[in-house]
């Protein structure tokens, strides 16, 4: 897999981030036993497993990896965790413990498991990290609390482009110019995804056009909402309903969307529906409450009413197949996935020409769409491409 084949092997390497990489190294090269570990969290796809390993790579430390998802149990993270984090290393240097992905544990099927990572982030004789999608989960709580936080943002489009011209020219496939930076663009952020995607298309292809990028768009999306709408609509389980998003790509007010508009279309009791709808219009309460206040630490309420609280609203299952329909609202308000990516685009742009942030960009657009019209030079200047530019002149 060329996610592996060109995972970063220093922080030089690991493109992006470069505050974050200065400030863990920094922690890194100066803890003393019994200070705080490591919390580094951040959207699925961002690197921070690369991260830890390039950083692991130029101090010279032994990384011990364990991912906290698959070893749950108290008994399992004594057995392949503890003793790493008290016995010096095989050759006699230092030590990085890395706790992948411990926002993992908040099945009922953790026995401990949090309990016993804290313990062991008191006692350990060496630097820990630990990595969550979500630090905020409350299951993890405890481990955030006794941590030092450190996030990483969504992959910039620009540094995610460069590292894709780069596997394509080690790989000695030509490129048609804009190629990677579309799938870049269609990529959330996430370097890993873009990576995958360059190798569906690209791998033992001579040239890569813009013609085969087609099949990216849809490739997986539509299957993994498909996928989380039988759970939520068929389970009568808060924890299976609940876990129905953890790989999802669509973000958590798609998912709303989707929700919304077919339960009827699931539910045929009046009952089951009324309830749902009650747990639906919470959700998106505070869905409200994170665009206004930009409030993240809400969003486990929006997805917690809009999977648990739809899923336990029926009575029983209902039996049969159901054609799940696409969100009128999102097809009326242009609001889908690559829409709201092309405007994080756009105001990225114009937000880093004007010195500005992205939301403070968007108000700027009604103003800028007028000068387009005016000035050609004006595209050029904040980097728009055609597409993006007929966008922002519909303001």
């Amino acid at each position: 897999m060329w996610v592996e084949k060109y995972r970063p092997e220093t922080l030089s390497d690991y493109r992006g981030a470069s505050k974050e990489k200065k400030e863990i190294k920094n922690w890194a090269q100066n803890w003393e036993q019994g200070d705080k570990p490591v919390l580094l969290h951040g959207q699925a796809g961002t690197g921070k497993t690369s991260l830890v390993e390039a950083l692991a790579n130029d101090l010279g430390y032994e990384l011990v990896e364990t991912n906290a998802s698959d070893v749950r149990t108290k008994s399992k993270l004594k057995e392949e965790l503890k003793e790493a984090t008290r016995q010096a290393s095989f050759y006699g240097g230092q030590k990085l413990i890395l706790v992948d992905e411990v926002d993992g544990m908040s099945g009922n099927s953790d026995r401990g498991g949090v309990s016993e990572i804290s313990d062991i982030v008191d006692e350990t004789r060496f630097p820990v990290v630990m990595t969550a999608n979500d630090a905020y989960d409350s299951k993890i709580r405890t481990l955030r609390n006794k941590s030092k936080t450190i996030k990483l943002d969504s992959v910039h489009t620009n540094s995610i482009a460069a590292h894709l011209r780069d596997i394509l020219e080690n790989e000695g496939i030509e490129y048609e110019d804009g190629a990677p930076k579309r799938i870049a663009r269609s990529a959330g952020g996430q370097m890993r995804s873009a990576i995958n995607d360059l190798q569906a298309v690209a791998m033992g292809q001579e040239e890569l056009l813009i013609d085969d990028l087609e099949v990216i768009g849809g490739r997986n999306g539509n299957q993994d909402i498909f996928e989380a709408l039988k759970i939520v609509f068929n389970t009568t389980t808060a924890s299976t309903a609940e876990d129905a998003t953890n790989d999802l790509e669509e973000d958590a007010d798609t998912f709303l969307q989707w929700i919304r508009e077919n339960t009827p279309r699931e539910y045929k009791k009046q009952g089951d529906v009324a309830k749902a709808y009650n747990y639906i219009s919470k959700a998106d309460l505070f869905n409200g409450r994170i665009r206004r206040r930009q409030n993240w630490k809400l969003l486990k309420y929006l997805y917690k009413y809009s999977t648990v609280g739809v899923a336990l609203s029926k009575e029983e299952k209902y039996s049969g197949y159901t054609k799940y329909q696409y969100p009128s609202k999102i097809s009326k308000m242009g609001s889908s996935r690559a829409s709201r990516q092309k405007m994080d685009s756009i105001t990225s742009k114009i937000g880093e020409r004007l010195h500005i942030s992205g939301r403070e960009a968007v108000k700027t657009l009604p103003f800028i769409s007028e000068l387009l019209d005016q000035d050609e030079n004006l595209e050029n200047y904040f980097d728009l491409e055609d597409e993006e530019t007929k966008f922002v002149k519909k303001f």
